[in-house]
């Protein structure tokens, strides 16, 4: 029996460019010949790629759409590469545009039937998403590839972080945006504004949410606040003493003395009721549980409060302003605050759009210390059958 040979396999890492032709599948098979017959040429003219290829260390891998260029040195043959094309399109102007994506990864190259080198890999899978995420003119690269290269001065002000980026399968990948006066498109791509416009939009509704959270607190602490218990001063002077009853007049008898004008008691001399008025003021009541009452929220409140959704954690800064007579804060709109001891628990559902309900609950409980203050809030967002939670914690202080 003929021995089973087996294939030439090499793993390594690949330095690769991606790139693809914007709107290519649209021409008319005349014009895809033509468009690509021009591309090569503009690809095989530029001096990365020549001298790459001189060196054999470069794979060529046709993609359809585009190609894929793999090199075998340095991350910085793909980065300079892609501005070499991005370069001569721009003085050629040709009638095509091209989006490239840039990454470093494991690759497998295979010798196939034909004797020739093929490559395959996560390398390449990873560049094409990278590329996915761009518009015509873009250079993109991951983040892995763009903190190689930011080592170096002469990459570190082309390059320009654009946050993360979801792609195929829900995978996120961080994108960087490679660009000069000379080479690549400084707009973000519309991917990544689309994301920017759906987490800003997210933020004000969460912000609105906390500030009518802290509308709520600060508006239920003024109003409790402003109920003070009455002092036991104020209770004593509530207390009515009978008058004395009128005493009988009777004239003395010579034989009787009589008594001194001037008492020997200076009390006798106070009316019942001013005395029991002085007897609670000689024992004042304790300041600290009336101030404790009345100031229990009083001042302002900071702190960093912790959050976290569904697909993402964040910290944001909360202030708390609290005013014995007068409390300003924007976006109040309904809900009901209670008190159960030093917790003020506030509750709010409403509507957004049509379809949305939101539930919202925040909590402010004051420590014994009276000087800080745990403050949690939840978010509930209903959707028809799917939910949406998001919740938050964190101290606050506090500062005046």
């Amino acid at each position: 029996m003929p021995t089973e040979t087996t294939p030439d396999v090499r793993f390594r890492i690949g330095h690769v460019l991606f790139i693809d032709v914007v709107g290519y599948s649209k021409l008319l098979i005349n014009e895809q010949t033509r468009l690509f017959r021009e591309l090569n040429e503009l690809v095989q003219g530029t001096e990365q790629f020549r001298v790459a290829e001189k060196k054999h260390r470069l794979v060529r891998i046709a993609t359809g759409d585009g190609m894929a260029l793999v090199f075998r040195d340095s991350p910085e043959s793909p980065a300079q590469c892609a501005l070499q094309i991005s370069q001569a399109l721009r003085s050629r102007s040709l009638p095509f545009s091209v989006r490239m994506g840039i990454h470093c990864g494991p690759v497998s190259e295979v010798t196939d039937v034909n004797n020739k080198t093929n490559v395959a890999g996560a390398g390449i899978n990873i560049a094409q998403r990278v590329m996915d995420c761009g518009d015509a003119g873009h250079i993109l690269l991951s983040k892995h590839v763009a903190e190689d290269l930011e080592h170096h001065a002469r990459w570190r002000p082309l390059l320009h972080d654009l946050g993360e980026c979801e792609v195929k399968h829900g995978y996120r990948i961080a994108l960087v945006n490679l660009f000069s006066s000379e080479a690549g498109n400084p707009r973000a791509p519309e991917k990544i504004r689309r994301i920017r416009k759906k987490r800003a939009a997210t933020s004000v509704l969460l912000y609105s949410a906390t500030a009518v959270i802290g509308v709520a607190i600060v508006g239920g602490s003024w109003f409790l606040s402003t109920r003070v218990p009455r002092t036991d001063v104020e209770v004593a002077k509530s207390v009515e003493t009978p008058p004395p009853a009128p005493a009988a007049s009777v004239t003395p008898s010579p034989s009787e003395s009589i008594p001194s004008a001037t008492p020997t008691n200076v009390a006798d001399l106070i009316p019942a009721k001013e005395q029991l008025t002085t007897a609670a003021w000689s024992q004042p009541a304790s300041p600290s549980s009336m101030s404790r009452s009345r100031k229990l929220f009083a001042g302002t409140w900071r702190g960093i409060v912790h959050s976290a959704g569904p697909k993402s954690t964040w910290d944001s800064a909360v202030e708390l302003k609290v005013d014995e007579t007068e409390t300003h804060w924007s976006n109040m709109t309904g809900g009901s605050v209670s008190r159960e001891g030093p917790s003020l628990i506030y509750r709010r559902s409403y509507k957004v759009g049509t379809s949305t309900t939101v539930q919202v609950q925040a909590t402010l409980l004051v420590h014994e210390d009276g000087r800080t203050a745990t403050y949690s809030t939840s978010q509930l967002s209903v959707t028809g059958k799917s939910r949406s939670k998001t919740s938050g914690t964190g101290t606050l202080e506090k500062v005046d």
